[in-house]
């Protein structure tokens, strides 16, 4: 208890390293979307790598960038990772791999399929580790554009048709909470 204390207090800091991690989602003319995602990490301060010479301070260590084409059913449509800086000039290389997503569901069970694919050996630790998150990202700008686009149509939306794809994802979304009891009655388990 006294350590969380100290925590919780201001004690002198020095920034060391620094990730920042940004996603967009977009509606294409052709009606399908693209979800863009970068990670940066960065030091604070210069230090040799073997591949690059002196990396300086703020200068990206690892700097991915990943592009996702989904329709309206989160199916991916198309899939494109490019490695922008990395510690090792061989991490380009797994890439070649990302397009193997192509035809995979946003759904439950999302990051278990991407590691089966990309992960580990077959890929880089942090392209795999956007994809997982751009799954968020995937639902946060299609589901409410599909709904605004059924409410400005005058469509009623019947959360009761289909298995929504949301169930089980998430605390929100177990199959006993309130939150399921209210939106998908039909599939409330108490």
């Amino acid at each position: 208890m006294e350590r969380t204390r100290k925590i919780m207090n201001k004690i002198k800091r020095k920034l060391l390293h620094n990730r920042n991690i940004s996603f967009k989602g977009y509606i294409r003319d052709d009606e399908l979307f693209e979800i863009e995602a970068e990670l940066i990490d960065t030091k604070n301060y210069d230090f040799q790598n073997h591949d690059r010479g002196t990396i300086k301070k703020d200068e990206p260590i690892h700097q991915m960038k990943i592009k996702l084409v989904l329709d309206d059913n989160l199916f991916v449509v198309d899939a494109e990772a490019k490695t922008e800086n990395s510690p090792y000039s061989i991490c380009k290389n797994a890439n070649s791999n990302f397009k193997k997503i192509i035809g995979l569901q946003i759904k439950s069970g999302w990051k278990r399929e991407i590691t089966k694919l990309i992960g580990g050996t077959n890929g880089c630790t942090h392209i795999t580790e956007l994809l997982s998150s751009a799954a968020t990202a995937a639902f946060q700008t299609i589901y409410p554009y599909k709904s605004k686009q059924k409410n400005r149509n005058g469509t009623k939306l019947n959360h009761n048709q289909e298995k929504p794809l949301l169930l089980g994802t998430c605390h929100a979304f177990n199959t006993n909470s309130e939150v399921v009891k209210r939106l998908w009655p039909k599939w409330y388990e108490n």
